[in-house]
């Protein structure tokens, strides 16, 4: 039997329409996978083995009623076929020590994604890699820098936070704010803590494109168009969400983006595009492909799953 550990946040309270882990798992049962789960508390190595703490997991397509957990067990990570590292962020010094232990996996373990990767891929930075294809973005902690940046790139910014997910912190700074000396001030710590500053895209009120590749390959998009009162397009926030296509400049860069996804092992990505340039590159636990799959989309669980046993 194919068996799988999900690396994830507390089951009992996702939304199961939404949660991409719970479509993978479910996707694994439907194929008489097994399926344990823990949370970063599971997680230990002793010397050169790891393990987990896990819990034999069975989901049923009824929220609130959506998972049962067996009893505890202790298990070598050698035991199953693939680990999906489905830990949301914050992504912090808990989070790289799970990932140091998912290192210690045997070579018959497939870690999705590959632990040297999650570290080295900061969902919010790996963008800056791709020159122009990204949109303009300063990385620094310096407050007086950040201000001439929003001064030359026109005068509108968005700020970042690095180590989150899901639209936490993210703020825009227009022309005539003035609030915006000590919102700089408040989210680099007084000049203690780099964030992301990147020009503001006017097409974000249209929405943004969540791309979902598998294993590098941009396989369908969702359009995600942010609530009148929010900035932000995520799902959990109250965007709208339709299925998209994309065009040839989104296109282009999926296509640029592919050679360093596969080989960075990054079977699961969900990068997001405004007005064709990137903006973001999830790696830790893209959401979408429940939403895709509901909307008449692919079942883009059953293709992740055989890109994660094709290896």
């Amino acid at each position: 039997m194919v068996r799988h550990l999900f690396v994830v946040d507390p089951l009992t309270t996702i939304r199961i329409d939404q949660d991409s882990s719970f479509g993978l798992m479910s996707e694994a049962e439907s194929r008489g996978h097994g399926v344990w789960s823990c949370q970063l508390d599971g997680l230990r190595a002793e010397g050169d083995q790891a393990g987990a703490n896990c819990r034999q997991t069975t989901t049923r397509q009824v929220q609130g009623e959506h998972v049962e957990l067996g009893p505890p067990e202790m298990r070598p990570l050698g035991d199953f076929d693939v680990v999906w590292m489905r830990k949301d962020p914050p992504f912090d010094m808990e989070y790289v020590a799970a990932t140091w232990i998912l290192d210690l996996a045997p070579a018959t373990t497939r870690v999705a994604s590959r632990p040297d990767s999650l570290r080295n891929w900061n969902e919010k930075a790996a963008i800056m890699q791709f020159g122009d294809l990204a949109v303009t973005s300063l990385l620094s902690r310096d407050m007086a820098e950040i201000l001439d940046f929003q001064r030359r790139v026109g005068g509108s910014i968005v700020l970042k936070p690095l180590n989150m997910s899901g639209g936490a912190g993210i703020i825009a700074l227009h022309p005539g704010d003035l609030n915006t000396r000590s919102l700089i001030e408040t989210w680099t710590g007084f000049g203690t803590t780099f964030v992301m500053a990147q020009r503001y895209l006017p097409e974000v009120s249209q929405g943004d494109k969540r791309v979902i590749l598998v294993d590098g390959v941009a396989r369908s998009a969702l359009l995600r168009i942010p609530p009148a009162d929010d900035l932000r397009g995520n799902i959990h926030t109250g965007a709208a969400v339709e299925l998209a296509g994309l065009d040839a400049v989104e296109q282009a860069v999926c296509d640029a983006l592919e050679p360093a996804l596969r080989q960075a092992g990054h079977i699961f990505c969900g990068i997001d595009l405004i007005g064709g340039k990137l903006t973001e590159i999830n790696v830790t636990s893209p959401t979408g492909i429940q939403e895709i799959h509901a909307l008449g989309g692919p079942n883009l669980a059953a293709e992740l799953l055989d890109a994660a046993l094709a290896r």
